[in-house]
């Protein structure tokens, strides 16, 4: 297998960014609200979204282009989510996608929209419009500036990139609230250069997501615009191994800044369940803790209180045998079958909680099922960031 270069950003060929202030949300802010990405050629589509019953216009657009399978424009907006708008929804967004179409000369079916932010309140299109000639003018190789246009309560771009031999791999993604994703989450874009059959590509992402962006949780929300993409320009050979685990690691990463940028969180804690029947179990085991609001503020306070985490796993869902759960905070021996482990030392467990990166073991048994899931504290300043979102 080639070897995978990790470097800070490559641009697949084929693919330009731009980027616009269009003011969304009516704020004034000098952010940037509005991005375009752009290929030169016909680049195969597939995509994986929200399982929200209540799901976005432009989710419901994406799933449709998905069918078919190609695409050579992304239009990604945030301050508004083009959520819970109706038939008035669909139209304000395909409107803007006949837009960006005429500009770039090509059909409107071939540009796929992104949106994130409040939910609830249409589009701005008449400002969006305005901004339209701006972004095919801009259009070059500044990822960063296309990155940020996606942000909402972010704090930092989520970029990450791979190189395969000559073939490029790169992702994008926004993502720091209402993270509990059931398919994928919040918006992520993955773009390759490298040739690769479209069924390949879909299975590449789809076993990719199972195990990080479904396997991360904040709050406990699942969004309405939920949604991960990849394009790929073939355009260079690679091996295909090389290239599937390229993607793995730039979607892994990805997932992990999503987490790292958890609003208001200070901490960042892997929960790993084994000994379950199936990984199915392991995985409701573990989401059911990492969702716990009482394990996440005991986390936020160091707070050793095993007993949430017992509690949680007993109304996971899954059947348990009390007597044969243990569990380990960051190497510490917590519980043994059930009950305080021999040995136990509170303040050494406090101890540990007081780093920034927490690992807790959780052994159900002896099944061969097990899953990792990502999770983080819960700050007042999450319930702050929150209650302001709007004002």
């Amino acid at each position: 297998m080639q070897v995978l270069l990790r470097e800070k950003q490559v641009i697949p060929r084929g693919f330009s960014f731009s980027a616009a202030n269009a003011d969304i949300d009516g704020t004034s802010s000098p952010k940037n609200d509005i991005g375009l990405l752009y290929c030169n050629t016909k680049a195969s589509l597939c995509g994986v979204f929200t399982r929200n019953r209540v799901k976005a216009a432009p989710v419901l657009i994406g799933m449709d282009l998905v069918k078919r399978g190609v695409v050579r424009a992304v239009l990604a907006n945030s301050g508004n989510a083009n959520a819970c708008t109706g038939e008035a929804g669909l139209d304000d967004a395909r409107r803007l996608m006949a837009a960006v179409a005429s500009r770039l000369k090509i059909d409107a079916d071939e540009v796929i929209p992104l949106s994130t932010g409040v939910i609830g309140v249409r589009l701005p299109v008449d400002k969006m419009l305005s901004k339209l000639d701006i972004l095919a003018r801009g259009l070059g190789d500044n990822v960063d500036a296309f990155a940020r246009a996606m942000m909402t309560t972010d704090t930092f771009p989520k970029i990450a990139s791979r190189r395969v031999g000559q073939a490029c791999i790169l992702g994008v993604a926004k993502g720091s609230g209402m993270i509990a994703p059931d398919m994928a989450t919040t918006l992520a874009i993955v773009i390759t250069d490298a040739i690769m059959e479209r069924e390949n590509l879909e299975r590449t992402i789809k076993d990719a997501v199972r195990t990080t962006f479904n396997a991360i949780t904040v709050d406990g929300d699942t969004s309405t615009n939920d949604t991960l993409i990849a394009l790929s320009s073939n355009m260079l050979h690679a091996e295909l191994e090389g290239v599937e685990k390229a993607i793995f690691e730039v979607i892994q990463e990805l997932s992990m800044m999503v987490v790292r940028d958890g609003e208001g969180a200070s901490k960042v804690v892997r929960i790993n369940v084994s000994g379950c029947d199936t990984d199915e179990e392991a995985r409701k085991v573990g989401k059911t803790v990492g969702n716990s609001l009482l394990v996440k503020t005991a986390l936020y306070g160091s707070d050793p209180n095993w007993g949430r985490i017992m509690a949680a796993i007993g109304y996971s869902g899954v059947d348990i045998d009390t007597g044969s759960v243990s569990i380990h905070i960051s190497g510490h021996p917590v519980v043994e079958r059930g009950v305080e482990a021999g040995g136990y030392k509170e303040e050494d467990v406090r101890s540990a909680l007081e780093g920034k990166d927490i690992h807790i073991d959780i052994s159900v048994g002896s099944g061969s099922g097990s899953f990792t899931i990502w999770t983080t504290d819960l700050t007042h300043k999450y319930v702050d960031i929150n209650a302001e979102y709007r004002s």
